[in-house]
């Protein structure tokens, strides 16, 4: 708030409901409703960006309906084409976006009205409305889950463990499991790609994302179909990169 003009100088303030390449961390339930209580008092607009965790990622069309906030923008893209990209999307109050105050032709942009971009939107909304992700992606990420805490409790290197849906997170530390170790994260990964694990009898690799400040969380966000079979066989990989890289560390 400026005490001179005894306004507030900010107009909106940006969340994602799960932070993204801020290592996938998942906020406390009422961390949203207290914040929006505070930005209304100030008239200041909460816009939401999904384009990492909307379309269902975390079990939910938007993830931010998991923590009981009406955003008063929210902007979309990647999975509203399966990461083909080509078209992003805005929805707004309509006290914000109704043809009286966003008239056609206020705005423009490169990837407007993309007919490929369009077609695959489409597409993939009518494959949302067949499908069932609303129960499947809670479900596989519950499990999912389970099977890395399950984990955790054999190595103490494995810090954080959490997630939301199908967006999962596992912290890699030293010993002690707190203290943040990107060289260990960066030898489990690089053990991954190299193509060199052998669960079950098989050569094979393990692609891992990493995010986080201190670059020491792996982000997990895999297919929807994605079966508990195929999540037993992750587990098993990353739990072989996982071993080897603190018997070399």
């Amino acid at each position: 708030m400026n005490k001179k003009t005894n306004q507030c100088e900010f107009s909106a303030f940006y969340i994602e409901a799960v932070q993204g390449t801020g290592g996938y961390l998942v906020p406390p339930q009422e961390y949203f409703a207290g914040l929006k209580e505070i930005l209304d008092r100030y008239n200041i607009l909460l816009v939401d960006d999904e384009i990492q965790m909307g379309f269902f990622r975390t079990g939910k069309f938007w993830a931010v309906e998991h923590f009981n906030v009406t955003p008063d923008i929210i902007v979309f893209g990647k999975a509203l084409t399966n990461g083909l990209n080509p078209i992003s999307g805005v929805w707004a109050k309509e006290r914000l976006i109704s043809p009286s105050v966003f008239p056609p032709g206020s705005t423009h942009s490169t990837f407007s009205s993309n007919p490929l971009g369009t077609a695959a939107g489409l597409e993939v909304m009518k494959l949302i409305e067949e499908s069932n992700f609303s129960a499947e992606v809670p479900r596989k990420g519950q499990y999912f889950l389970s099977r890395l805490r399950k984990l955790q409790k054999k190595y103490p290197q494995m810090g954080d463990v959490d997630g939301l849906g199908l967006a999962l997170r596992v912290e890699i530390c030293e010993d002690d499991g707190y203290t943040p170790s990107k060289r260990l994260t960066d030898a489990i990964a690089e053990l991954g790609l190299s193509g060199r694990l052998s669960a079950r009898g098989r050569r094979r690799g393990l692609i891992l994302d990493v995010g986080g400040y201190h670059k020491n969380v792996f982000t997990i966000a895999p297919s929807f179909y994605i079966t508990e079979k195929e999540i037993d066989l992750g587990i098993e990989l990353f739990e072989e990169a996982l071993s080897k890289a603190v018997r070399k560390s």
